[in-house]
């Protein structure tokens, strides 16, 4: 059984610097999300949505909390690059969902809160660098790296880098060069 790492609203305002009834406060609004003790009906935050709160409000996370995450929401539509993307990653020790579309997409960025965008730039039907400049322009998306997989003969690798990509690498990608660059931008 895993072990829930859980923080008292006296333990996560001392890390914000705040009086415990100010945590209480942000739950009893929803800002923070936490659940109810029976009995006493105390509350107890998990670290996870503990440091969500923190990043989605540009506070500082403390070290001891930061874990690396390992989310990766590959946003593609073809099968070969969705099954061996997938496949290369969960290998390297990433958790991967996919997305075959840009709606699909931003449902999952919603609720996994994935750590990484990988976008497959040869993708017809969705712009690519609508989907940079929506991610770059929210707050709540600040800390995602993204990474495109620019088609093959792509002159505008810079023009991805200045969209708001983290790197970019060309189709059809070396599986070990994915993994590194994925490696590398997760710092894992």
């Amino acid at each position: 059984m895993n072990e829930l790492h859980v923080l008292t609203t006296g333990e996560a305002a001392r890390y914000c610097g705040v009086n415990f009834r100010t945590v209480i406060r942000w739950i009893e609004r929803g800002q923070l999300k936490a659940y109810k003790l029976p009995g006493r009906g105390d509350h107890r935050i998990c670290v996870e949505d503990f440091v969500g709160f923190l990043r989605d409000n540009a506070m500082p996370v403390p070290s001891e909390l930061a874990v690396a995450s390992r989310k990766v929401l590959l946003l593609t539509s073809d099968p070969a690059i969705a099954g061996a993307g997938r496949q290369a990653l969960q290998q390297s020790g990433c958790e991967v969902d996919v997305a075959g579309d840009s709606f699909i997409a931003g449902t999952l960025m919603a609720a996994c809160k994935p750590a990484m965008l990988l976008i497959d730039g040869n993708m017809s039907q969705l712009n690519s660098f609508q989907i940079l400049d929506h991610l770059r322009s929210r707050s709540e998306f600040a800390n995602v790296h993204a990474l495109v997989v620019a088609p093959s003969g792509d002159q505008e690798q810079q023009r991805w880098l200045e969209a708001g990509a983290d790197a970019v690498v060309t189709s059809p990608v070396d599986r070990n060069e994915l993994v590194a660059k994925v490696k590398l931008l997760l710092e894992i």
